[in-house]
């Protein structure tokens, strides 16, 4: 279930709804003046990277296996 970034009409609010239907048309009311008039806004995401790369040897994978057969 996404979540989508609206703009009220009557308000200029900008806010968030968590949509079920993928095009984001289900969306609830402004949750300043409680209009339904709002229009879906084109944003941004950020991604965050999971390890910072410290300790590892250059070329390795975290996931890959260490040591060797005992």
């Amino acid at each position: 279930m996404p979540i989508y970034e609206f703009k009220c009409k009557k308000c200029n609010r900008v806010f968030e709804s968590l949509c079920f239907k993928s095009d984001g048309s289900d969306r609830g009311p402004c949750p300043q003046c409680g209009a339904d008039d709002s229009e879906k806004q084109m944003s941004t995401f950020s991604s965050v990277n999971s390890g910072s790369g410290m300790g590892l040897d250059a070329g390795a994978s975290s996931c890959a296996p260490h040591g060797g057969f005992s």
